[in-house]
């Protein structure tokens, strides 16, 4: 009965227990955890006019001075947590716009002003008025209509009327006929001075009667409608030096524009990845959302408010279940005191 006594006498004590660290916990879990996950905690706070009854919006008001201006943080907190840059999710254009420091057409206005005025004077002269009458001199000179033909004739033909060499070997022979003597000896001198005059003079002039041969049928192939090609060559000339005249200049300038354009693409382009680095790369705001989450999601929710909620319901189940074991504990008490005497019972 003192064990009862004393756990009626104390109860009260697990009560307000387990109702303050169910006002705790359970308020805790419905008004931060559960809204904190669902981003209705989020949307709570960027209700108009609830922190600030002067600001719409109270974190641009905050940081911007400018209430109007959307900026929540819900869209914060969603920013961060895809990992997008801190200039962009604020949204600091609105105190410092890039985009404006980034406008190609600031750095490039003179340039296409230049580009746009761009004029090119060729002095370009592909041939002088010597050159072109050297053409048609030697066009008109004629030597399309010489008679290659007799000139091939005279120069097929051996610069010697008899063979020298021949000649030398059948004198040699009818000198060795002949008994020794002057007559012998004068006719060999004369027959090594034949063979002489074939192996110098004869045969250098046979070779140059063939390279000169060559050299007509050359001439022959070269000059055969020599007064067309020069006209076609002439023709040409002229109208290339035409489209030189009248149209390098154009085309130089429209290649030129169309290589600027180029180059200022490129200079566009790579301010654009500038921008989109400066927008949602540099400075990427994962890490706060990482650490808001690790300071409510796991540390305050999970490690203190889960446990908090285990524990007041645990109390609490044996709270409710101790009223009805005093009340058996009473019932039963009798049953188990220590009897002063024995009773005995006679069949």
């Amino acid at each position: 009965m003192v064990g009862v006594g004393l756990s009626f006498l104390f109860c009260w004590i697990l009560m307000i227990i387990v109702v303050l660290t169910f006002v705790f916990g359970a308020n805790v879990e419905k008004l931060i955890c559960e809204p904190y996950t669902s981003k209705e905690l989020f949307r709570v706070l960027d209700t108009p006019y609830l922190l600030n009854e002067d600001w719409e919006y109270y974190l641009s008001g905050k940081l911007f001075n400018k209430s109007k201006m959307k900026l929540t943080f819900e869209q914060v907190y969603s920013d961060c947590k895809k990992n997008r840059g801190t200039y962009g999710t604020l949204h600091l254009q609105n105190s410092f716009n890039i985009s404006e420091r980034l406008n190609i057409n600031e750095h490039t206005g003179s340039i296409s002003s230049e580009l746009e005025s761009l004029k090119v004077n060729l002095n370009i002269f592909l041939l002088g008025a010597a050159g072109r009458k050297n053409l048609q001199d030697f066009a008109a000179c004629g030597i399309d209509r010489m008679n290659y033909d007799s000139y091939l004739a005279q120069t097929g033909k051996s610069p010697a009327g008899v063979n020298l060499l021949s000649f030398a070997y059948d004198l040699e022979a009818k000198a060795n006929s002949l008994p020794p003597g002057n007559l012998r000896n004068s006719l060999k001198r004369d027959a090594q001075t034949i063979k002489t005059i074939h192996q110098q003079r004869v045969l250098p002039i046979e070779q140059s009667l063939s390279t000169l041969y060559q050299s007509v049928k050359i001439l022959q192939r070269t000059g055969n409608g020599l007064l067309e090609r020069v006209t076609r060559v002439l023709a040409s000339l002229d109208f290339a030096q035409n489209f030189i005249t009248n149209n390098t200049s154009s085309v130089i300038i429209e290649e030129t524009k169309k290589y600027g354009r180029t180059i200022i693409g490129y200079f566009e382009h790579y301010l654009q990845w500038i921008e989109f680095s400066i927008s949602e790369k540099v400075a990427s705001c994962k890490p706060v959302a990482t650490a808001l989450d690790t300071a409510v999601d796991v540390f305050l929710c999970s490690y203190i408010i889960d446990p908090l909620n285990l524990f007041w319901f645990g109390i609490g189940k044996a709270t409710v279940f101790l009223l009805p074991a005093l009340i058996f504990a009473v019932k039963l008490a009798k049953y188990y005191r220590r009897m002063d005497s024995e009773d005995v019972y006679d069949e």
